[in-house]
């Protein structure tokens, strides 16, 4: 009997100290992003005031998840790499609260707690962003397809624009949201259990 619980422990231990792990390195991620964000966000700030680095700069954008590839050489209007850089900068605050969230799972797991209301909490919020971000990874896209349009000419056939969402997100999104409507319900059970005993 003292072996097996010997052995669970040691189990248990390798367990919380690869949750440790992976917090330790959400953590990495979520602090890097946070720069990441912070130095776009000067950028930004920067780029409004003095645009004159970007003029007459070359560019490349891809269109249509890389059926579309335009590459552009001195193209004077600033505002489309002023776009991509307002995109990168709302991608990275996504991306640093979804982090957040994976760090609250991964702290609750190397503590053992598992069925706690603030890990329902945190998928539910992963469900929102994965929505938010299914949304919103067309607009920029959208926008810059539409500025795009007038340069380029096609003989035969027109070019049409259209906004679109991220099925694959969206569905990610669905799926995640019902995962936490299941989580919150054995939350639910787990706090009755407990106060049963």
């Amino acid at each position: 009997k003292l072996i097996l619980t010997t052995v669970m422990e040691d189990v248990y231990m390798k367990r919380t100290n690869g949750y440790r792990i992976l917090f330790y390195l959400v953590n990495t991620l979520f602090w890097f992003n946070i720069f990441v964000a912070g130095f776009t966000a000067c950028v930004i700030i920067y780029f409004h005031y003095d645009d004159s680095i970007l003029q007459n700069t070359s560019f490349n954008v891809s269109l249509g998840k890389g059926l579309v590839d335009v590459n552009m050489h001195e193209y004077p209007d600033t505002k489309l790499i002023q776009l991509l850089i307002v995109a990168s900068f709302i991608s990275c605050i996504l991306s640093s609260a979804m982090l957040w969230n994976f760090k609250v799972l991964f702290k609750n797991a190397a503590k053992g707690s598992i069925f706690v209301s603030s890990n329902t909490k945190a998928i539910f919020a992963m469900g929102i962003i994965f929505l938010i971000g299914s949304f919103a990874a067309g607009v920029p896209k959208f926008f810059i397809a539409a500025k795009l349009a007038p340069l380029l000419n096609v003989k035969h056939g027109t070019i049409t624009i259209s906004y679109s969402i991220d099925g694959i997100l969206f569905i990610a999104a669905v799926f995640i949201l019902l995962l936490g409507a299941f989580f919150k319900k054995a939350v639910a059970i787990a706090q009755e259990n407990e106060l049963t005993i």
